[in-house]
């Protein structure tokens, strides 16, 4: 097939350079005509061809650089572009941010049933975004999931303090503190509220919004400042981060809401 297309782009530059050949002949011809004694007592005649021939000349010569160059050039930008719109499609992009506070939280919440959160202990976020979760959990047919690194794991504080720029007791009481929160809430609203510890650090933040995955990802750098932030709808992100989700569960353990609400109310 791509042999059959590069005969078939041969030939037409082959009678691209025919024509254009023919083209230029006769815009040579002309200024040439255009030279004999005739012409001297018929002067506008005289010009015409003249202009017409050098007309001829430079549309011939274009012809042949569009066809061996320009057209080629924006066949292949074309191309290009339509390869990357494909593989954005593909991927399920459905918005790409440096400012996740650009991302639509309501419509996010408003518009689903069943949210995952996978994240180290997201204080800002929670902050945030606390009254919109209320909102979400006074729906029986609503379903949240929260993953939590484990704040008894030794390990998972130190890498966690490291990150942050922390020491692993802060690190431990943030986690705790937004289990505890989220607890509170699971034994008073209406919507199903389970919490997960897991062993290891988190690579990446996670929010699951039924059709709709959003990932916050970690920098580097040990402070804070705008992240990239990526909102994928259906499409090859979405399906990866939906069964890693499911990898984070099966390595998690359920924490009982009324243990961590119970130990909330003896540290009180």
């Amino acid at each position: 097939m791509s042999d059959d297309n590069g005969v078939r782009a041969a030939l037409t530059t082959y009678r691209t350079a025919l024509v254009a050949s023919l083209v230029v002949i006769a815009g040579i011809g002309l200024m040439w005509l255009s030279n004999i004694s005739w012409f001297d007592s018929h002067k506008a005649l005289q010009a015409t061809a003249t202009q017409v021939g050098g007309l001829l000349i430079t549309i011939g010569g274009l012809a042949v650089l569009w066809d061996l160059r320009a057209k080629r050039d924006f066949m292949n930008e074309v191309l290009e572009k339509t390869k990357i719109a494909a593989d954005v499609s593909a991927a399920g992009i459905d918005r790409v941010t440096m400012r996740w506070m650009d991302v639509p939280w309501d419509d996010l919440f408003r518009s689903s049933k069943h949210v995952s959160v996978f994240i180290a202990y997201g204080s800002s976020w929670r902050k945030l975004h606390w009254p919109k979760i209320e909102e979400f959990a006074k729906n029986k047919g609503n379903s949240l999931r929260l993953f939590l690194p484990n704040p008894f794991n030794e390990g998972t504080m130190r890498v966690l303090a490291q990150r942050y720029d922390s020491n692993p007791e802060r690190i431990r009481d943030n986690v705790i503190e937004t289990a505890q929160e989220f607890a509170t809430l699971g034994t008073s609203c209406a919507a199903d509220i389970r919490i997960y510890y897991r062993t290891g650090d988190p690579t990446y933040t996670c929010y699951h919004f039924d059709d709709k995955v959003l990932v916050t990802l970690y920098a580097n750098r040990r402070r804070r400042g705008d992240v990239p932030t990526l909102l994928f709808g259906q499409g090859s992100f979405r399906e990866f981060f939906k069964d890693d989700l499911a990898a984070i569960e099966a390595q998690s353990e359920p924490v009982a809401l009324a243990d961590v609400t119970r130990e909330a109310g003896s540290n009180d």
